[in-house]
Formats: C-alpha cells, structure tokens, sequence
C-alpha cells in the first residue's frame, strides 16, 4: 500500500516537474494525466478516508484500549522506578568496593 502510494506521488510530481516550460497544450494533456493519477490515488486511499459508522470501533472499545493503555503507563512507571532504585543500589554497591579497596 505505502509504496503504490508513493509511486503515485512521485508520478505526480515528476508531472509537476515536466510542466515547465511546455507549451499550453501540453500542459493541459499533462494535467489531464495527473488528475487520473490523482483519481486514482483517492481510490487508494478511500478506505482510509471513508468512517462509516460500522468501519468504527465502538465507544466501549476506544475507553477499555484507553484503560489498557493507563494500567500498562502505570506498570512502566513502576517497573522504572524499580530499575532506578537497582541501578543506583549497584553504583552504591561498587562506590562501597572501591573505597575498601583505596
């Protein structure tokens, strides 16, 4: 899908470019080749565009992912601060070694 997309967009472009300079009659041929590229590239891309009611999750669906998403922040937060206290337990730990080395 990305890469149609993007050969769309380079086409167009590449449209875009060759139009300088052209005469006014090629310009108008070259336009028309772009605006069925450009059809054609909403076709693509419609059912990207188009939210009809059934295409959507429901309400219920979008706050469950929402709570998912707070409880699963929350565990990261705690597994975090778990990892900060070890790592500074073990900097402490081998600061400790090194003095009663010295």
């Amino acid at each position: 899908m990305a890469i149609k997309v993007r050969n769309h967009l380079s086409l167009l472009q590449g449209y875009a470019d060759i139009m300088e300079g052209l005469s006014p009659k090629l310009k108008t041929q070259i336009l028309q080749v772009m605006a069925e590229k450009t059809r054609e590239l909403g076709m693509t891309l419609q059912p990207f565009t188009e939210q009809t009611p059934a295409a959507r999750p429901a309400i219920a669906e979008y706050r469950r992912v929402r709570e998912r998403t707070r409880n699963l922040m929350a565990e990261y937060r705690s597994l975090l601060a778990r990892l900060h206290d070890r790592v500074s337990e073990a900097h402490e730990q081998v600061n400790d070694a090194g003095e009663t080395l010295s």
